[in-house]
């Protein structure tokens, strides 16, 4: 008898985990969990995809999200002109001995960033390949995360008007310092894992198996109109692998 209520017990652990789980990746997503089926066993539970609903696994070779929402940039990381001398950017509110200062960076040539902190860039375009990220800085406010930061690049440095050039410089970063982007600049990072949040537009390719509600295919590309979705996308020894769901309307090729 103590045996049969060990595995009873047992039992009832692992399924409230296992809902947990879905409702932790409900609140965290904004995506409908799906709908869970059993199979014969007490291990057999999985999910499946919802109305409106799927699942797309395998491995890719590219992803671009639009409007992608993205952990912040930590330190260390460069800042890349996609053409040099277009793209600019500028640091402001940043604090050095004590003042408010601009930091005015004319993208002739990269600008490595490193320190203590994080750039927080919230929504942006990103594209994944197999020899790594690419994150675009271009069109919109991003902040940085308090912290001290250097710069390992020419730069102007001013409280007004046109900043004195300093080869290299350190700050101090809090609450008010941004990053101001004025034309097209990005941020180019190695394979790692990452996670991307919707709502917005994206495209993968590569090797999908893609599960809706009622049916499973196999697909070269797929591109999802908009609408909610979490893609993450982990290299490993077979390239990238994707797990993604997406909530809304997705075309295959």
């Amino acid at each position: 008898m103590e045996r049969v209520l060990a595995f009873v017990v047992a039992l009832l652990v692992v399924c409230n985990a296992a809902v947990i789980t879905v409702h932790y990746l409900d609140d965290h997503t904004e995506l409908v969990s799906g709908r869970r089926t059993a199979g014969t066993g007490p291990d057999q539970v999985r999910v499946v995809p919802g109305e409106g609903q799927a699942f797309v696994t395998g491995t890719v070779t590219e992803i671009t999200a639009e409007a992608a929402q993205v952990r912040p940039l930590v330190t260390p990381f460069t800042v890349t002109p996609v053409e040099r001398g277009i793209g600019r950017a500028s640091i402001e509110k940043a604090l050095m001995g004590g003042r408010r200062v601009t930091i005015t960076w004319d993208g002739g040539t990269p600008l490595p960033i490193s320190g203590s902190g994080e750039l927080v860039i919230g929504s942006t375009r990103v594209v994944v390949k197999g020899d790594g990220l690419t994150y675009s800085l271009d069109g919109a406010v991003r902040s940085f995360k308090p912290g001290t930061y250097t710069l390992g690049a020419t730069v102007a440095v001013g409280t007004s008007g046109i900043g004195t050039p300093r080869d290299g410089v350190s700050f101090q970063a809090d609450d008010q310092t941004v990053f101001v982007s004025n034309g097209p600049v990005v941020v180019r990072k190695g394979p790692e894992k990452v996670d991307l949040l919707g709502p917005g537009k994206l495209t993968v390719s590569g090797t999908l198996s893609v599960q809706f509600p009622d049916r499973s295919e196999d697909a070269r590309s797929a591109a999802f109109g908009g609408g909610a979705y979490r893609v993450t996308v982990d290299p490993g020894p077979n390239g990238l692998s994707v797990d993604a769901i997406f909530q809304g309307n997705v075309t295959l090729r």
